[in-house]
């Protein structure tokens, strides 16, 4: 039976869908961190293959059990499954990191947070799905409460921000995750939620795998020391594994242009965590900007978009 707005089970799956998207949020913010804090030490290619074959160790069991049971799906499926991997598992992380290397940390957030737009407009290519007057108004809200925190407040810090080679990573980045959110919204698998996380990581690391090997190759590897393996441990659990199965349960209960907008919380939460990690300060335009994000998702949070045909 169908759940309606008013039921019982609807709000309750409601309230841990959003509850879940909050602290994915919270996982990629630290994994900002974590990728900012390592850049030096751990090459890109190495970071993001390290971050998906370390759970693809620990997760193997759940994993042999996940391909056994849902082979049907998976053999009628098989396009779909690989594209989602590619576009999650490999490209994501994969072309981000590279970015890192090239742009700055401001360019970074600036253009990552043109993805819940991103999602917005694929999701009405692709699903023909429009948001209504409130996510529009949640949109814009949120939007500004990330331009508030990356400009401290100031118009003159964004109007001098320059651009280079490595924003066009970051677009083809962002692209790429909004495609796989919208994508996992349009092909709805029967497959639950961690399943199919462990099916995209033990497809999506092969494909990583030549990449890594030529940056080895080219560049040599990196020293294992308490930094870098706690850096790795983080990043191939809480912002990969745990992040990911609370994204795709916010996908299928929210719908990808609604949870797309909990995206805005990462640099929210990215400027929490660099007060007691960093030792940075919060200032007003911290609190300006997390109050606007804030009231953007409860906007976006109270209505459904409107499909149109």
């Amino acid at each position: 039976m169908r759940r309606r707005p008013g039921d019982m089970s609807f709000q309750r799956q409601r309230a841990l869908a959003i509850t879940g998207l909050v602290m994915t949020t919270l996982f990629w913010g630290g994994n900002a961190l974590v990728a900012r804090a390592t850049a030096e030490t751990i090459p890109p290619l190495a970071l993001s293959f390290w971050r998906w074959f370390i759970p693809c160790i620990y997760l193997l069991p759940f994993t042999i059990r996940a391909f056994y049971r849902y082979r049907h799906t998976l053999r009628q499926s098989r396009l779909k499954v690989l594209l989602l991997a590619l576009f999650s598992v490999g490209a994501y992380n994969t072309i981000l990191y590279l970015a890192a290397q090239s742009t700055t940390a401001i360019n970074i957030a600036l253009v990552a947070a043109t993805m819940p737009l991103m999602i917005v407009l694929l999701s009405a290519l692709i699903l023909r799905v429009l948001p209504g007057g409130w996510p529009w108004l949640g949109l814009i809200s949120a939007l500004a409460g990330v331009l508030t925190i990356l400009s401290q407040a100031s118009a003159d810090r964004i109007l001098s921000i320059t651009f280079n080679p490595g924003d066009v990573l970051m677009v083809l980045s962002i692209t790429c995750w909004a495609l796989y959110s919208v994508l996992l919204k349009r092909w709805p698998l029967a497959i639950p939620p961690f399943p199919l996380l462990c099916i995209l990581i033990t497809l999506g690391v092969p494909m990583i795998l030549p990449f890594y090997l030529w940056e080895l190759a080219r560049e040599g590897g990196f020293a294992l020391n308490t930094g870098t393996v706690g850096a790795l441990l983080y990043v191939g659990t809480l912002p990969s594994v745990a992040a990911y199965s609370l994204w795709i349960n916010g996908l299928r209960e929210m719908g990808p242009g609604t949870a797309g907008l909990f995206a805005y919380l990462i640099p929210v939460f990215t400027a929490l965590i660099a007060v007691p990690v960093l030792g940075e300060s919060i200032e007003l335009y911290h609190a300006i900007g997390g109050a606007l994000v804030l009231i953007g998702l409860i906007a976006a949070s109270r209505q459904q978009a409107t499909i149109r045909g």
